[in-house]
């Protein structure tokens, strides 16, 4: 499977009969995934995905999560190099329960914030000395990415730098974060972001091909 699908919505339908696949695949990818699965896949799935452009794959074990603990499980899961798998059961309405909604709300607001590290993150030999670890952009190894635990410390370290980065920050908001680079490790003070996310994440931003292009003046 594509690395880049970290969330698969695996729809389980109770009923086969007028699907509105276009609702069901809209709302996978407004809260960040980028794959479903359904025990439906018929060509209203496919052409539903392929408007949404959402891959359409065959996974049927997912896992059944809540608002409590799905931020956590995902997170976890994409430390270890995996996608997470989740089951959403569909009423014969195409509606979703109380609990799948919450949950669904509890990804969206985390992914609107943190989808592009996540999709495109992959396990980095970089360590961070607090609850947390690093993955890198799998497109652009430029761009490492720290995810935190709250509540958060005052200060990280980061060891296995190979450069002093250009700038370090907060996703949210872009927020600049001071740091001291020496020996391959980067101390990084934090501040408090605007939001309480359960984890929050910080992008190390290193030297960049296009940051030795010479601007022309007219």
């Amino acid at each position: 499977m594509n690395p880049d699908f970290a969330i698969v919505l695996n729809f389980k339908l109770k009923s086969v009969e007028n699907i509105d696949a276009d609702f069901l695949v809209k709302t996978a990818r407004n809260i960040g995934a980028r794959a479903i699965s359904t025990n439906n896949e018929n060509s209203v799935f496919k052409k539903a995905c392929k408007k949404y452009t959402i891959a359409l794959v065959n996974e049927k074990n997912g896992s059944e999560l809540t608002a409590d603990n799905v931020i956590n499980t995902m997170v976890e899961n994409r430390k270890n190099g995996k996608n997470t798998v989740i089951n959403i059961v569909v009423a014969e309405n195409d509606k979703f329960d109380k609990t799948t909604t919450d949950m669904l709300d509890i990804i969206n607001n985390w992914m609107h914030m943190f989808g592009h590290a996540f999709n495109e993150g992959k396990p980095s030999k970089i360590a961070v000395d607090q609850d947390g670890f690093v993955l890198e952009n799998r497109h652009a190894n430029y761009q490492k990415y720290v995810f935190l635990r709250n509540p958060l410390p005052e200060e990280i370290i980061v060891s296995g730098i190979e450069k002093e980065p250009n700038r370090v920050e907060w996703i949210e908001n872009r927020v600049d974060l001071k740091f001291n680079y020496q020996d391959k490790k980067l101390a990084i003070k934090l501040i408090e972001p605007d939001d309480k996310f359960e984890w929050q994440v910080l992008r190390i931003q290193a030297h960049r091909p296009e940051d030795d292009i010479v601007k022309t003046k007219f």
